[in-house]
C-alpha cells in the first residue's frame, strides 16, 4: 500500500496512488511493467496483491519488535492509542492471492487488490491481544508524557544524524498516526479469510515463544547473474 502514500481515505483500489518514498515510487513503477506486459494481450494477465504492514511466523519487522519489546518489558502503550493500524495476516494473504489468481479471468486481465484484515484493530488493542497471548503487562502513560521523553533523543538525533530508535515521531507513529486501509474488493468477489486477525497475532506469538525469539532474519539475495544484469 506503499503506492498510495498521502493520498486521502478512504484508501481503496480506487484511490489515485500518490507515492512518497522510494519504495513506494518503486512499487509502483513495477506495477506499471506488468500493466504494460499484460495490455499486449494474448492471454496474458496479471494479480497485483497491495497488502498492509504484514505479520506472521518467520517475519521479523514491525510487529516482531513490538512483541518482543513486550517480552522484555520494554514496551509502554501512550495515551489512548485509539489510532487504526491495519494489518495484514501472511497465511490470509496467500490464501487471498491464490483464491483470486484460480478465479481472473478476461474481465480483468490486470487485476489489483489490496489486502486487509478486517475488522481494523486500534494500536490499543493489537498491543492488548498481544501481550494477553504472552502472559505479559505493560505500562501506560501519558501521551504528554512520553512526547516529553522523547524530546532528549530528538536532539541526539538532529545533533548526530544517527537513527535513534526513540524519538517523538516514533511514539507519534505508533500511538497517534492512523495507517486505515480498505480492502472490500477482494470479499466483494467472495473471498473469505479463515483466520481473524487476533488468531493472527496469537500465532505469531506462539511462534515466537516456541523459538522464535532466538531466531533472526535470513537475507535471501538473488543469484549474482540477476544482479548483475540488472546494473548493466
Amino acid at each position: 500500500v506503499a503506492v498510495y502514500g498521502s493520498a486521502s481515505p478512504p484508501l481503496s483500489e480506487e484511490t489515485h496512488p500518490e507515492p512518497e518514498s522510494h519504495y513506494g515510487r518503486s512499487k509502483l513503477a513495477g506495477e506499471k511493467v506488468f500493466e504494460a506486459w499484460t495490455l499486449q494481450g494474448d492471454d496474458r494477465r496479471a494479480l497485483i496483491i497491495r497488502p498492509t504492514v504484514t505479520f506472521g511466523p518467520y517475519n521479523f519487522a514491525n510487529m516482531y519488535s513490538l512483541i518482543r519489546q513486550i517480552d522484555r518489558k520494554q514496551f509502554f502503550q501512550a495515551g489512548q492509542a485509539s489510532n487504526i493500524k491495519s494489518l495484514s495476516y501472511i497465511e490470509n494473504i496467500m490464501a487471498a492471492t491464490l483464491w483470486l489468481w484460480e478465479r481472473a479471468g478476461d474481465d480483468d486481465p490486470f487485476a489489483v487488490y489490496n489486502w486487509v484484515e478486517k475488522p481494523d484493530m486500534d494500536s490499543a488493542e493489537i498491543s492488548r491481544t498481544v501481550a494477553d497471548a504472552m502472559g505479559a503487562k505493560y505500562l501506560h502513560i501519558p501521551l504528554w508524557m512520553a512526547l516529553a521523553m522523547a524530546k532528549p533523543f530528538d536532539l541526539m538525533i538532529a545533533l548526530t544524524g544517527k537513527n535513534i530508535p526513540v524519538s517523538s515521531a516514533r511514539v507519534r507513529k505508533l500511538f497517534v498516526d492512523q495507517t486505515k486501509f480498505e480492502a472490500d474488493k477482494a470479499r466483494q468477489r467472495g473471498f473469505t479469510p479463515d483466520i481473524s486477525l487476533a488468531e493472527g497475532l496469537r500465532r505469531m506469538v506462539a511462534w515466537y515463544l516456541e523459538g522464535g525469539r532466538d531466531q533472526s532474519a535470513q537475507w535471501h539475495q538473488p543469484p549474482a547473474e540477476i544482479v548483475r544484469r540488472s546494473r548493466d
